[in-house]
């Protein structure tokens, strides 16, 4: 591997455009410096303007990008140049890069819609980065990067013969592995090592089959199948479904089960999914429990607080704040961090 400080220029393209009339185009992902990883992708049409298509410039987050409710900021350090080209045409913009956060991974500009259906060419010019000279592989998809997910282990869970702990949740029954449990949680794994065998245990009969399955049981009765089917499946194969529960949920779930990784997926996907209309309910009903959330949400609040006071949600509760248990307490630190904000500018 060698490093080249200065300019890199990486360029894809994409084939005559009359075969693949419709289709988005995904490079391969590549890398400006050690751990900064990033994808171009060609969108035909421009929603905006039917005479145009679009390139987005993606950040694929770095693990401690993932987790971070913050801009990434070593990503502010680098100049880019998007540009898009043929035979006869050429167009380029220059990027910021100052402002990508998991609120904002992908970014992208206009070009126009080629009508010769010639091959096109799609690149980012970066200025100020540290390439590593790896190799990389230049063949375009039409499916985005995807992530490898632990299948079999997914295919373990919830499966009665294939378990010895059965969980009674809120409004149903899971049957997970205790062994995959210890193996993976450290909070199942004191749990089990601790006082498990005073939990009562029952014999399940599978089916067709004589055979039956002594399993511990464990009563969890404030927590939704869905939720804690949710949870066990990140345990098997670190994988959650954010598409499926709501993420306020697995926060929660997380923050009690001591799943450090996941409470702080939630945490962030929490923050990705805040509106002007929705802040101030979260902030309200769940994010005030927790100072690390509420703190995320506040921030948010004050960052869009002339756009937002404007707002039915929060004049509703701008009003009824005071018999909310901590109302007092949450608009005083909203009032203080707008103080601050003002004494800075």
């Amino acid at each position: 591997m060698s490093i080249i400080k200065g300019q890199a220029t990486f360029e894809f393209t994409i084939p005559c455009l009359k075969k693949i009339e419709g289709k988005r185009f995904y490079s391969p992902i590549f890398s400006t410096a050690d751990n900064m990883f990033w994808q171009l992708e060609y969108q035909p049409n421009d929603p905006e303007d039917s005479h145009c298509c679009l390139v987005f410039l993606t950040a694929i987050p770095n693990p401690e990008e993932a987790i971070s409710t913050q801009f990434w900021s070593d990503r502010a350090n680098v100049e880019a140049s998007l540009f898009m080209k043929t035979s006869s045409y050429n167009k380029s913009y220059i990027m910021t890069t100052d402002d990508y956060s998991i609120r904002g991974k992908s970014w992208g500009k206009s070009f126009e819609k080629m009508k010769n259906y010639a091959p096109v060419t799609i690149g980012v010019t970066f200025v100020n980065s540290d390439l590593e000279l790896k190799g990389y592989n230049s063949v375009l998809t039409t499916r985005p990067e995807t992530k490898d997910i632990t299948e079999a282990w997914s295919r373990q869970l919830d499966v009665p013969e294939n378990s010895d702990v059965l969980f009674n949740v809120k409004d149903g029954v899971v049957y997970a592995s205790k062994s995959i449990l210890s193996e993976r949680s450290e909070y199942f794994s004191g749990f089990f090592k601790g006082r498990w065998a005073e939990i009562s245990k029952h014999n399940v009969e599978l089916g067709s089959t004589d055979t039956t399955i002594e399993h511990i049981i464990i009563d969890v009765p404030d927590i939704s199948k869905v939720v804690f089917l949710e949870m066990l499946r990140y345990i098997y194969t670190d994988e959650v479904r954010f598409n499926l529960v709501p993420s306020v949920e697995i926060f929660r779930v997380a923050d009690k089960y001591l799943l450090t990784k996941l409470r702080q997926k939630a945490r962030v996907e929490i923050f990705k999914r805040l509106t002007n209309k929705n802040a101030m309910s979260v902030l309200f009903n769940e994010a005030w429990k927790w100072n690390d959330l509420k703190d995320d949400i506040i921030n948010f609040i004050v960052d869009n607080f002339q756009e937002m006071k404007d707002t039915p949600e929060y004049k509703k509760l701008a009003a009824e704040y005071k018999g909310h248990p901590a109302g007092i307490e949450i608009f005083q630190e909203i009032l203080d961090r707008l103080l601050d904000k003002q004494i800075l500018k």
